[in-house]
């Protein structure tokens, strides 16, 4: 019990990251995406939005997302190119090996400094996925542990071709601080965009949302969705996580 009142003050203190103004959020489904992706060399664009906002503008998540519930009380947006001269299988293959997930690195706004993303990670009942495994309609279950304890996530593979790949993922389990709970399993979605630009470019665009499910206890760190975003997005690009400067200080 002495444990919960560190753990929410410091989901409720920390850092909060500046909302966006102006459009939605809105994913690559056929058109320009918002944020816009920055160029390969500056760092990710990212933007945060509240439920307040998204109602304001009447943002409904695009079908492509494949999100059944609208109800959405925070969502933050990650867009940035990379240089990546392999295959998207060779970038599939580093997103199923969920047991590397332990070498990802990200800025902790609250304890102002790097941290492990998770203390360990794995396919649930199985090795690491390999490219042949990660094909259109395929699901899988896989776990991460970190502060909040084991989370059980699914992975769907929602397109896949060779110029492009998108794969949605939802905790399955219950996500806790502590003895409460953040997010009721389905709470914690996001879906990420890969889309060959040109030879050897490519683009990355990740949209996350807390919705139905999650309580305000989880909407207190924005900066924490940001740079755990952040974080993953390097891991894919190639970049060492915790090189450059955190996106959100």
């Amino acid at each position: 019990m002495p444990r919960i009142l560190p753990v929410l003050l410091l989901l409720l203190l920390a850092p909060r990251a500046g909302h966006a103004e102006g459009p939605p959020p809105q994913p690559p489904c056929g058109g320009p995406s918002q944020p816009a992706a920055a160029a390969h060399d500056r760092p990710p664009a990212t933007a945060v939005w509240n439920e307040s906002a998204l109602r304001k503008a009447g943002w409904r998540p695009p079908a492509c997302l494949n999100w059944t519930s609208e109800h959405t009380r925070l969502a933050v947006a990650l867009a940035g190119e990379f240089r990546f001269a392999g295959t998207v299988d060779d970038l599939l293959v580093r997103l199923g090996a969920f047991s590397t997930y332990r070498s990802i690195r990200y800025w902790s706004a609250s304890r102002h400094g790097w941290q492990d993303l998770v203390s360990d990670a794995g396919r649930v009942g199985g090795p690491d996925l390999g490219a042949s495994d990660l094909v259109a309609g395929s699901s899988f279950d896989y776990f991460e542990n970190d502060r909040a304890g084991r989370t059980v996530y699914r992975l769907k593979v929602l397109e896949r071709t060779p110029e492009r790949v998108v794969l949605a993922s939802e905790n399955v389990t219950p996500i806790r601080a502590a003895l409460l709970t953040a997010f009721d399993p389905g709470a914690l979605q996001s879906v990420t965009f890969l889309d060959r630009r040109s030879p050897g470019l490519w683009s990355y665009y990740q949209i996350i949302r807390a919705g139905h499910g999650a309580s305000s206890l989880a909407l207190g760190s924005e900066a924490s969705y940001v740079n755990r975003s952040a974080a993953l997005y390097r891991y894919v690009a190639g970049i060492p996580t915790d090189r450059d400067p955190p996106v959100a200080p």
